[in-house]
This record gives C-alpha cells, structure tokens and sequence, in this order.
C-alpha cells in the first residue's frame, strides 16, 4: 500500500505529451474527449500537422469526414504509406530469443505460455519466477516478445489468486512495470487493477487508480473498452461511483465524471440496438415477407422435396441457428455472435439428446449413422478424458510425473466434453479428407491421414478453443458497441477515409491489446496423440463378416479407426485410416468439410481490419496473414502494423468482405434435382463408382509391357474410385451449406496468403471455389442492367461457353444463335430422360459449357432479363467477369516494356483477342513435326494431335515457376483424358509419362521465342535470389570465424592438457576439462547445433509489395524434433528453431511470388477504387466480377490502377531495396583464376603458389587461421546452396579446371615486354589479351630475373676473390708472428716436466703479441676488406636498382558465366600455345551485388487504356 500511496503523491509527471515542430502541448489542453485525443495522435504520427493550428484543422477535418460519408478527398484517401523505406530485421543467428531457442528448445513465447498456465492452474508463485528469470537471461529479447499485455496477465493473476486475492503483491509488480520493465502500463492494466480491488472492496484504492489513470493519459472510456471488464463488473464500477456521490466524499468529481463517460457510452449502445433491430426487420421483409413460413416449410419438406443427406454435422445447427434471424429473437450481430460461440456447445447439446431417445443406434437408417456414431462416442471419450485430466491435477500438484507435467497445464484448460467432440469431428472430417491431398512427391496415395497431420491439427483446434473460451469471457456491452460503431463506419464506407481508419485503429490498438499464447511443439505432439489413441480405443463401428463355408453372416463391433504404418523410400509413415463402415457412411454424410460455424459463410460484414489481427469473423484474432513454417512473416508483419504500414491492404480486405451474396434458387433447384438423382451431370459425381475393375491380361506374367500396361490401368481405377467418393461427399456439404443459406444473404471475410493474394476464409463454400459454387451464388444487391449491361452479360456467357478468343460483336452474334437454345435452358434445365440417365444428343446448351452451373446461372438471367417489359431495366443479380491473358504474363511485359510480349497477352489494342496458348501450340506444334520427320518416337506419337488443352496450363503457370517434373505432371493428366469413342485411352499409359516430357521442354523451348524479355527478368529474379539465399551479415560472418576459431583453440589446449596429464600419470579433472572446452558439457548437442548453423545459409528473400506489405519466403529446411508419445515416435518439423534456407527453393519460387505480390496489389488496388465507385466488386485473382451494368466503369478502374502500379519503377524499387536490405551481406563466390606457368620448371611460380592459397612465410598466423575458418563456412554454404562440387570442396589444392585449359603448352613466339612502361590490360575489356599479357609479364619477370642474378653473380665472384686474397695475408702475417713467438716461449720453460702433453701447454699458452709493423699490416689489410666490401654493396645495390620493377603479375578472376561464354576460346587459346598456365578455381566472400537490370523495350504503358480485351 505504501508503494500505491507513493504514486499517488508523485508530480503529474506523466501525462501524454503530443509533440507538434518544436511545440510540446498537453493533449489534455487541446481536447477532452478520447476520440478527439487518438485522433489528434494519428494526425502526428503521419505529420498530417506542423503546427497547433493545423491540428485542429485535422481534428475537424475527421469530425467532418465521420459525418459526412462522402468526404472524400484527396487529403484523407492516402492509399500509399508514407515511409516506403524497408523493414529490416536481425539474422537469425544474431537475434538473442533465436539464440535462447536452441540453447533451451523452447521459444520465449512457448515459455510465457507455460508461465500464462501456471497463472490458469493458480501457481502464481512459479509464474512469477519464470517471468523474472527470463529477464535476466534475455533482457534484449524480452524487450521484443513481452510486452504490456504479459505483464496484465500476472497483475490479473495475483488478483484472482485463492484462497486471498494477493493485492499488495499487485500493486508493487504494477509499481514495477514502468521502473523496471519500462512497460506503460494500458488501459487493460488499470481495468484489470480497478476491477480488483472493487470486487474486494477496497473502494479507496480503486478510486486512487483512477485518478493515476486520469493522469496517464488514459479516459474513462478506454477503460470501458477493456475486454478484461464483464458487465458485471462495470455495473460493480458503477455503484461504486454512485455511492461516492450519494455519501459526498471527496471523489465527488471523479465519480460523477465516470458515471457520465457510461452513461454517454450506454446511450450510444441503445442507439445501435434500436438501429439494429430496424435492419433486421427491413432485411426479413426485403427477402420475404413470409419468411418466417418458407423457413419453416423448406425445413417440413427436406425430406420430400430436399437433399437427400442425412444432414452433414454442423449444417443441422446451423439451420437451427438461423431459424432465429426471422422471429427476431436476436440481431444480426448477437446471432453471429451466438453461431461461432456455440458451435461445439451445439454439438455436445444434440450427442445428448440422441443419447436420451436412442434405442440402438447402430440399428437405424443410414442417414443417422454419423450422428448417431458421434453420440455413442462422445460420453465414452469424455470419461478418458476426465480421467487422464486428473491424472494431470496430480502431477501438477505432485511434480512426479515430468512429461505429464508439460502438457497437463494445457489440457486441464478446456472442458471434457469439449475436447471429446472436437477430437471426433477432427479426426472424422481429416479422414474423409480427399484423397488425392494426401498424395505428393514424397508419398505415394492412400486412404486416412498421416499420424503427424492428424495429431497436430486436433492439438491446434483445441489451443485455438482454449484461446476462443478465453475471448467469450472477456467482453462487455461497451467492446459490442464500438465493434458495432466500426462496423457502422465499415458499411457506409466512411472507414474507407483513411483518416477515419487511423482513427479507429489507434483507439483500438489502446484498449484491446491482448497476448495470445503459444505451444511448443512436444505439448501440441503428445497432446493430439494422447487424444487420438484414446479415440481409437472408444471408437466402435459395427461390420459384417461372411463365412463362405456356412453362409452365416456375423455382426460384430470393430474399430472405427486403425492405425497402421506404410514404408516409402526406406521411411515408415504412420497413418490412422477409417473403417470401411465409414468410408461407406462418408460418401451420403459428408465429414469431408465438416468444420464449425466460425468457417462458415458470415450473416453479416465481417469485422474491418484495422490491425493485422483484428478482423474477420467476430470471436477469432487471428493475423490477416495465411502463415505456414514460419513465425518470420509474423515478425515483419507486427512491425508493418505498427508503423501503419498496411492501412491500403487492409482496407482492400474489407472492401472484398463488405461484398454480400445470395444463393441462387433457381440454380440450387436444378442442382437438387441432379444430386437426388445419383446420376453424373455437369461436375456433381454419380453415388457410385460404375467403372468396371480392368482385367488381368492372359500373358500378365510373360509380357513384361502388358504387365504394367494392367498395373497402370488397376492404380487409375483405384485412383477413380477415391476421386469419385471424395468428390461426392465434397460436392454434398457445398449443397448442404447452399441450403442452409438459401433464403439468407451472407458475407465472406477475406485474408491474404505471404504474397498478399486475397482469398475467402471460408473453406469450403465461396467464389474461389468450383463452377458449381460460383454458380450458385449471386450478388444480393441488384442493378439494372442497362444496354450495355444486356451486352456484357451475352459476352460473359459466350465467355463461359469457351469463346473467349472471338471478338466482343463475334460473341454477342455467338449468344443470338443460339436464343433459342438458351431460352430453353432456362425454361427446362433437366430433361426427365436425363434424370433417368440418358445423355443422348441433343443436350441441353448450358450442359455442353466449360462452366455448366455459371452458364446455367447466366440463361437463367437472360431468360428472365428478355422476358421483361424493358430488358434494360431488368434489375440484375448476376456477377459478371471480366479474366486477365495469363495475367503473370502480363505483368512482366509491363514491368519490361516488351511489345511482342505485350501484344501476345492484350496489352496493346487490336481487332480481336490474341490467343498466347495457340501462339505456343503452333510453335510446338511445328517442333514436333520437325521430330516426326526425323523419326523422334515421341513425336510420331504427338504428330497432329496436340490440342490447345494440353499446352495451356503448362503456358499459364511456366510463368509461375513451374519445374520441368511439375510441367510433366500437368500434360500426363492432360493425356490421360484423352479417350476415344469406346472410353479407352489414346495414349498408353505406359508412354504418357515420356511423351508429357517431351511435350514440357517443347512448351518451354517455344516461350522462349515470344517472351524474351519475360525471361530476362526471371532470370534476374532467380539470380538475386540465389545471391541473397548464400549470403550471411559481415558481422555474422566475423563473429562465427571467431567462433570456429576460438573453438578450434579450446580443442587444441585439451588436447595438450590431456598429453600432460598423460605424461605425469595424473588425471583431469572434469571441471578443467569443463574450462578448456564447454563444448563437452551440459547441453553440449545444443551448442553444437549453434555452431554447426553458424555456417550456414540463413538469409530468406524478403521484399516489400507496393502495398507496403514485407513478403518472407518461408522455404527452409526445418530441423526434425523426434517425440514419443502413445501411438508412435512422431517426427515433427519444428518451425521455432532457426533453419537454414532451402536455396533451390528460394530461387526457383521468388520469380512467381514476385509476380503474385504484384497481381495481389493491383486487385487490392482496383477493389478500393470500385468501393470508391459505388461498385459491388469480388475478385478470383486475375478474374474481376461486378454487374453487368458497371462493367464498363470497372474495366476503366482495372486499366488505370494497372498503369498507376508500372508506372512506378518496380524492378528499380526491388533492386534498391535488396541493396539496403542486404547492403551489409556477404556471400561466398566460386571464381577461375588464371594462373600463368613458370617457365623454367612448367610448374605454378612461386607468385602464384601464394595465390593458390598457402600462406606467405612472413604471414601473420591469426589471419591464416581466419582464411580457414571463412574457407569452412563458405564451403558449408556452397553445400547447401547445391553448388559444391569435388573440385570445390578440395580447398588444399587448387581445383583445375576440366576441360583443354588443364594441358599445358609450350608457348609459342614469346616475347620479352618493358616491365617499366607496360600498360595493363583490363580482362573486362579483353580477357584473351589480358590472359596473353600476364603470360609475358610473368616471363619478363623471369627473364629480368635471370640477367640480374648473372651481373650480381659475376660482380660477387670479382669482389669475393679480393676478400679472399686479403684475408690470405692476414692470416699469413698472424702465423708468422705466432712461430716468432713460440720460439721465444720453448727457451723460457725447457724445466718443466715432460709429463705436460703438447695439448696442454697450447691451450695453457697466450695469444701471441704481435708487433707494430705487424699489427699495422693486419690494420691495414682489414682497412682494404672493407673498403671492398662497401664496394660490393654498393655494386649490388646498383646491380638490383638497375633491374627493379614496380610490376605484379596481375591476378585475373573468372565467374562461371564467363566461363562458360569464353570456354571455347580460351581452350583454343592455350592449346594452340599461344597462352599457358590453368584455371584454377577460388573461393571468395565478397559483398554481394546485384546484376544490373535486364533492358525495357520501347512498349507505352498508355497503350493498356484503349486495349479493349486486356480484361474481357
């Protein structure tokens, strides 16, 4: 209480200070009001303001703009972010949480989410610690993951403690939160705090809080706004305030101010109401007046006149929901609200009820058999659970049990039940799954799903339940209101101002910010397998079994699901497979789609964006963007946001989701019609399989070709089988979700994948989907048609009849042909004789269409439109579209500038469309009959039956970066559909495979003839991102060379402490062993796997779209996390720990993804412009739909906003930004020196061994060290980038190249050059000649070499001969003087004894003492030794001057392409002897630069705007 006591006499030193220039003005001051206050700190943070004055033009100007929804100008659209600059991120290898990932296997995040488990189990204590610790170890890091929202949760924790709510405790970590942790403590803080102690009665202090609220900054109705306050508790807030004025206390001003803020607030919310409840009687009453009846009757008659299903699970409750909307019991939010937050609820209510009334379910119709599976399941899967629960409420409270530990803190989170039936719905709906989605190049196709795809989508459907529980708990009538008021503001398109927009993010991101959790990926692991094993052993379904012996059938109970393993490639895959029981049941009750009411279609607009993960469906906080693998996007995206860099996109996203859509009836009609008939019809698949199993061939085990012709033919079969089940139960839940919407409008929120792509977040039901989707849906709102819309809507039926490459006036004359025919389309769409199953000629016009149901849809339409007084007036619900020419190739020809391109694809005006795909296909086409001609078999196979079908898709996604393997596969299944008139294949399978890559190079081959420019930037594009997936930061990169080095240092001294150790018979102890090299200790594999990523490739192409949207390539080969759990060992990609990239990956996908980011702008772009319009506008992509009336109006949008995206410099933007991004990289280069011979061995001289990568005698030993250690990590790059080869991994050496320059020559008419003037030939300018003249540099070298070591040579020998002379007589003078002087000593010692040796006395005698005349000869002659000596030097000296140079042999590097350019020359060059030496190869790190940009043809982008089928 003291601390509390002592903020509350603390200075208002606090408050929100709003700088303006050189001006710091209290917002207090300006304006009271909370709006007014974000607004006005929005206008500051886009400098919209430079002074007081403009402000407050600001201010009014949004005032103004909020009340008037037409206020649009060009001030407050501001469609461009206004810092453009790149958001640019640490590497991965220095970022301090990734470091913490590796060392502790867990991220920060996954450990802030044990601590939030340890608050839901009470543990407060170890939440606390954990928090506490992670600060001291990773302080930088936490800076970045724990932000104000974490330390809510501990306050919010300690207040709900039991058995006593720790407030004092509270207060000191709320004291601690801005002193400490430099956290500001939110709106959500001071709700959380105020609710506290008001609930405890502790009246004083809350009032106190609100008064350090007031003084932050912070309002009243930031407060309300939090999701931490239930109505209740702004009710206790409420008395409380009363009773402070009742009493006349002190606080008298505070609380009357509080009770005003609710009250002004609660008023508003009643207007919201009152509005909402007229909206939706005008909604009942413009769809149908008698509603109510027609719901109640269609649901009377779905047996009679319906489906014929069982009513897929989650459609039953959704009718059931959605009968409400038309007795008024709720609005359209509440009832929105109600259908995601109850839709496990539902179900878990109706398992129930059957449960009550069944007898024995397993003995009713077949329409009931799922739901009653489910019923019988759920109460014994419910009883594990509990049981498994407590088992973890034990170990929690026991701490015996490690691993049940870790993963109890999440499981005991959600209810039993619950978690049962999510656990069978998932499992159900993944079995049903289709087929072919379980098929790819690393495994073959089979029935079920794959262990680990199974375990970790159920664990990530109960995290996402526990997070939604926590959501549901926090709100309060007050979030409903503003959410209401945004949605409001969204659907009059106010909240298109983007003025407006800011507004309403900011206020958002003040009061709302909550932290999600995250599990790591052992708990999600072992919880999902734990649940799935528990369902297997639950899970009964009744088979029969037939003894052919006594004919007795058998009914027994079995496992509805089994789990089983398949080897492929030596690995073994688990699989969990269901039941044949099941996959019966599956193909009439469709589990295949089966998911909740939150991915469903929305009954009213979704929630706008205005953060990255703040819109969509009500109750789900998810990020707008699509995110697999990688958690690298998320970072970028959090960062994009907060520096308000997404408000376009994001504004773009709801302008789709604000588009509404109805079912069409008469469409669903017809469609009831086929689907209850069982029979094939225009994409609805037939109830059963009717082709016959091929029959094994009489030669089968002879004929080797007839084998795998049978073997080709039974996969196919098998294959058909699996399709055509998969396809029904998938076409079933589409018409069920069709029927549930039928008499209700609907809406689909939209989010983007990583390039920025839109898509519906519905699933399984929207205008993505197939033709039969989009045939069933129309626009709700109606238009008249007008004549030009008469005219577009017979365009667009010619469209989707395949006549799409005639000219406009061809296709309208197309339509008027066939009047007759369409008419009688729409008047009887199914003949009876084709319900009975004949589809004998003539069939009706629509069913003979590319696009049946869409062209149905469109008779329909016309009948109806002509059939009218005036067919201009006709009001109209038909999407009308409007498809790019491969619109990839579009892009690029717009991006080069290229006319032949462009004219290919539309861009420039003409007669009548240009069909690029037939353009290719005669190219091929003339290829493969030169081929034929040559006796090429594949081509006397293809000669005169290539079909536009075949090369189109291949031509349409080569753009894209399809592979050759890719192209193949494309052009099998294209064969493979070619059949003649008795059903069978023209082409044997045995040969499709062949001839589809025969026909992928031709394809590939002849785009390279039309789109040259095209292929210019995509190799650009593949190159930069090759350069970028090999490169790594300078600092990286020193740091990890003195890593290695530092490394390698401790090993050395270990083994030098371990040879002592040895030699004095002592042991070492582990402590010393510890110190010298940590590597060996504790958490020693982690370490290991650090260094060992230090050296390689990390970096990930990333770019920025002009929508301000960073793109992450998340291609990376993750490391694999090995985990037991009770079904298997599970070996799960772990997406947290930093991996390095898949190169190839990153290379070959960046083209396409860069053309998608751009496709994804321009479709963002023209969605907000037609908003602006007036336009109801949806989009599939490259396909753009609208009325048929404003289709002119939108084609005009289409071009401008296209020409507005190239007119900016984009290849100059991106080549800009990958040098900022990258300015600091370096990467390891493979280069061909050219290393000239010596001419007097033929081996390397000695200059170039130096170069050839030995270290010079005087070189310093560290910089050796660290040559090697750049070595190694350039080499460990190169690996993994593919492009190390044995000549380059052979680093001791130097590498030759392999071809005629490794043969050494003897040169011909070699020449002696002039070392002083010689001027230097750049091998740029001519790498022949250069190459020429190192060969006579290094020979004049030599020569000059040679010559001075003759003259020094000859001088020595004169000069040496004098010196010997002289030192001749020297030793002559001092012998003579030595004999004179033992003379004289004989004389003196004739008395000594004989017995002293010779030796003796010599070693005992002086040195002789020369006399003068001597010793002034020996002075003498030593006087003449040097002065010959200084002679000699002097001689030397001149000599070596005489033949000194200041020329290097110049050192001539190589890149491959040059290489590979020049090979043929050089080759012939040093064979023919007129060059020597080799090509060595080198490996460098060098800064990495980007080629410069390919050249722009002479293509005017204005051109586009007069184009009349650039969309058509």
């Amino acid at each position: 209480m003291s601390q509390l006591l002592l903020r509350t006499i603390r200075p208002a030193n606090r408050a929100l200070y709003w700088h303006v220039s050189s001006l710091t003005v209290r917002i207090a001051d300006i304006v009271s009001t909370p709006n007014m206050m974000q607004l006005k700190q929005i206008g500051n943070s886009h400098r919209i303001c430079s002074n007081i004055s403009s402000s407050k033009r600001f201010l009014h100007q949004v005032a103004e703009a909020k009340e008037d929804a037409q206020t649009f100008n060009e001030d407050s659209w501001l469609f461009a972010s206004s810092d453009n600059s790149p958001i640019i991120m640490k590497d991965m290898r220095e970022d301090s949480s990734s470091v913490h990932y590796i060392q502790t296997g867990k991220s920060l995040n996954e450990q802030l989410s044990m601590m939030q488990a340890c608050l839901v189990n009470g543990n407060i204590d170890r939440a606390q610690r954990m928090l506490v610790g992670l600060y001291k170890l990773y302080p930088e890091a936490m800076k970045e993951v724990a932000d104000v929202s974490v330390h809510n949760e501990i306050i919010a924790g300690l207040l709900e403690a039991k058995p006593h709510p720790l407030t004092t405790e509270a207060l000191l970590w709320y004291d601690q939160m801005e002193r400490t942790y430099m956290i500001r403590p939110n709106a959500n803080t001071f709700a959380i705090l105020i609710r506290g102690f008001v609930k405890n009665e502790m009246r004083n202090v809350g009032i106190v809080l609100m008064q350090e609220m007031l003084r932050s900054g912070l309002t009243f109705s930031n407060m309300l706004h939090s999701s931490y306050l239930s109505d209740q508790d702004i009710d206790q807030i409420k008395q409380v305030a009363q009773s402070i004025i009742n009493d006349g206390q002190e606080s008298k001003a505070l609380a009357t101010k509080l009770l005003e803020a609710v009250s002004s607030a609660e008023n508003q919310i009643g207007e919201f109401y009152k509005g909402s409840e007229k909206a939706t009687e005008t909604v009942d009453v413009s769809n149908d007046q008698n509603a109510e009846k027609k719901v109640n009757s269609d649901n009377d008659n779905h047996s009679a006149n319906g489906l014929v299903s069982s009513g897929v699970v989650g459609i039953v409750q959704l009718k059931n929901t959605l009968k409400s909307l038309y007795s008024n019991e709720l609005e359209g939010y509440n009832l929105q609200m109600r259908l995601e937050r109850d839709t496990y609820d539902s179900e878990i209510a109706r398992c129930r009820e059957v449960n009550k009334k069944r007898g024995d379910p397993l003995l009713s119709a077949d329409r009931d058999k799922i739901k009653f599976f489910t019923a019988k399941w759920l109460p014994q899967l419910e009883t594990l659970i509990e049981e498994e629960q407590a088992r973890c409420r034990k170990a929690l409270e026991t701490g015996t049990d490690r691993v049940r530990t870790q993963y109890g803190k999440f499981l005991t989170q959600l209810d039993a039940s619950k978690i049962a039936i999510i656990t069978i719905l998932e499992t159900l709906r993944h079995n049903a799954v289709d087929i072919n989605s379980n098929a790819s190049e690393s495994m073959p196709k089979f029935v079920g799903v794959k262990t680990v795809t199974l375990v970790l989508a159920l664990s990530n459907a109960i995290h996402n339940e526990i997070r939604f529980e926590n959501i549901k708990m926090r709100s309060n009538r007050h979030i409903l209101a503003r959410n209401m008021s945004v949605a409001k503001l969204a659907s009059s398109g106010k909240l298109f101002n983007m003025a407006i927009r800011r507004a309403e993010a900011m206020a958002l991101k003040s009061s709302s910010r909550e932290w999600l959790d995250s599990w790591d990926v052992s708990t999600k692991t072992r919880i999902g397998s734990l649940l799935v094993s528990m369902l297997i052993e639950v899970a009964r379904v009744p088979e029969s079994i037939y003894d052919p012996v006594t004919g007795v059938v058998t009914k027994r109970m079995a496992p509805a699901f089994l789990h089983s393993n398949i080897m492929h490639r030596g690995l073994k895959y688990g699989i969990i497979s269901p039941h044949s029981t099941l996959r019966e049941v599956f193909k009439k009750d469709s589990i295949a789609s089966t998911v909740n009411a939150r991915h469903l279609p929305m009954l009213i607009p979704p929630r706008p964006w205005l953060t990255y993960d703040s819109g969509g469906y009500l109750t789900m906080n998810e990020p707008c963007v699509r995110m697999k693998d990688t958690a690298e996007q998320l970072r970028y995206l959090k960062v994009a946001s907060d520096q308000d860099k997404l408000h376009t996109l994001l504004a773009g996203l709801d302008s789709l989701g604000l588009t509404k859509w109805a079912i069409n009836r008469s469409v669903f009609d017809v469609v009831r019609k086929v689907w209850n008939s069982g029979i094939e019809l225009a994409g609805i698949p037939a109830n059963t399989y009717s082709v016959p199993e091929p029959v094994k061939p009489e030669d089968f085990e002879t004929n080797k070709r007839a084998r795998l012709e049978h073997l080709f033919q039974v996969r196919e079969w098998n294959n058909g089988i699996a399709n055509q089940h998969s396809q029904r139960c998938d076409c079933n839940y589409k018409v069920e979700i069709a029927q549930a919407f039928l008499n209700h409008p609907m809406y689909f929120p939209h989010n983007i994948d990583f390039r920025g792509r839109a898509y519906p977040i519905p699933p399984h039901f929207n205008h993505l989907g197939n033709d039969l989707c989009r045939g069933l849906l129309l626009f709700d709102e109606g238009r008249p048609l007008a004549e030009r819309g008469l005219f577009w809507l017979k365009v667009h039926m010619a469209n989707l009849h395949g006549k799409d490459k005639l000219s406009h006036e061809e296709r309208v004359k197309f339509i008027d042909e066939n009047y007759d025919r369409i008419m009688d389309s729409a008047d009887n769409p199914i003949p009876e004789r084709i319900l009975q199953g004949s589809l004998d000629a003539p069939l009706p016009w629509w069913i003979e269409s590319e696009n049946p149901w869409q062209t149905l849809a469109a008779c329909v339409e016309f009948a109806a439109a002509m059939r009218s007084p005036n067919p201009a007036e006709y009001v109209s619900h038909l999407h009308i579209h409007q498809d790019g020419t491969c619109n990839g190739l579009q892009h690029y020809a717009a991006m080069g500038r290229d006319s032949k391109g462009a004219f290919e694809v539309n861009l420039i005006p003409s007669d009548k469309p240009q069909d690029v795909y037939q353009g290719i296909l005669n190219i091929v086409d003339r290829l493969v009959k030169e081929d034929a001609e040559n006796g090429v078999h594949e081509a006397v196979l293809l000669k005169d039956r290539l079909t536009r079908k075949i090369v189109k898709q291949t031509v349409m996604t080569n753009v894209y970066g399809v592979t050759l393997i890719g192209a193949r596969e494309q052009i099998s299944a294209r064969l493979r559909e070619i059949k003649d008139e008795h059903g069978n294949h023209e082409f044997e399978l045995v040969d499709i495979s062949k001839i589809s890559l025969y026909v992928a190079k031709k394809i590939f081959d002849s785009l390279g003839e039309i789109f040259t420019q095209a292929q210019e930037i995509q190799n650009w594009l593949n190159e930069s991102a090759r350069r970028i997936a090999k490169s790594m930061p300078a600092s990286a990169l020193a740091a990890w060379k003195r890593m290695i080095i530092e490394s390698k240092e401790s090993s050395k001294k270990l083994r030098e402490a371990i040879s002592n150790a040895k030699k004095s018979d002592t042991s070492l102890e582990s402590s010393k062993i510890m110190e010298l090299n940590p590597d060996l200790g504790p958490g020693s594999l982690r370490r290991k796997r650090l260094n060992n990523l230090a050296t390689k490739p990390m970096n990930t192409v990333v770019w920025t779209t002009p929508l301000g949207l960073t793109v992450v390539q998340p291609y990376r080969k993750f490391a694999i996390r090995n985990i037991s759990t009770p079904l298997q060992q599970i070996s799960v990609r772990d997406t947290n720990m930093p991996s390095p990239v898949n190169s190839q990956k990153q290379k070959t996908a960046f083209p396409p993804n860069f053309v998608h980011s751009l496709d994804a702008s321009h479709m963002i772009l023209s969605a907000i412009e037609c908003k602006v319009a007036g336009l109801v506008f949806a989009s599939v992509h490259d396909s753009y739909w609208t009325h048929a009336c404003d289709v002119d109006k939108m084609n005009s949008i289409l071009r401008e906003q296209f020409i507005k995206l190239h007119e900016r410099p984009i290849m100059e933007d991106l080549k800009s930004e990958f040098e900022n991004r990258y300015a600091s990289h370096m990467m390891p280069t493979v280069q061909w020196e050219y290393v000239p011979k010596s001419f007097s061995s033929g081996k390397p001289s000695a200059n170039s061994a130096k170069k050839a990568g030995k270290a010079s005698e005087a070189g310093d030993a560290l910089q050796e060290r660290e040559r090697i250690a750049e070595k190694e990590i350039a080499m460990h790059h190169l690996e993994v980038c593919g492009e190390l080869d044995e000549s380059v991994s052979n680093l001791g050496t130097p590498s030759i190249a392999k071809s005629g320059t490794s043969v050494s020559r003897k040169l011909v008419d070699m020449k002696e050059i002039d070392l002083a003037t010689v001027s230097i030939i750049d091998p740029k300018d001519d790498l022949i000649a250069a190459m020429k003249q190192v060969d006579q540099i290094d020979y004049s070298v030599l020569k000059n070499k040679e010559r001075m070591q003759k003259e020094l040579s000859l001088s020595e020998k004169e000069f040496l001969q004098q010196l010997k002379k002289i030192r001749s007589q020297i030793r002559q003078l001092k012998k003579q003087s030595a004999n004179k002087a033992s003379k004289t000593d004989a004389a003196s010692t004739s008395s000594v004894s004989p017995a002293t040796t010779d030796a003796a006395a010599a070693a005992a005698a002086p040195e002789p003492i020369l006399d003068k005349r001597t010793e002034a000869k020996i002075s003498e002659l030593s006087a003449e030794a040097a002065d010959i000596k200084a002679k000699m030097r002097a001689e030397i000296e001149a000599i070596t001057k005489k033949y000194e140079h200041s020329v290097n042999v110049p050192t001539i590097f190589i890149n491959e392409q040059e290489l590979d350019k020049q090979r043929s020359v050089i080759d012939k060059t040093i064979q023919s002897g007129e060059a020597g030496g080799v090509l060595v190869k080198r490996i460098k790190w060098e800064p990495i630069k980007f080629d410069p940009l390919p050249e722009y043809g002479d293509f005017k982008l204005e051109m586009i705007a007069d184009s009349p089928y650039f969309f058509s």
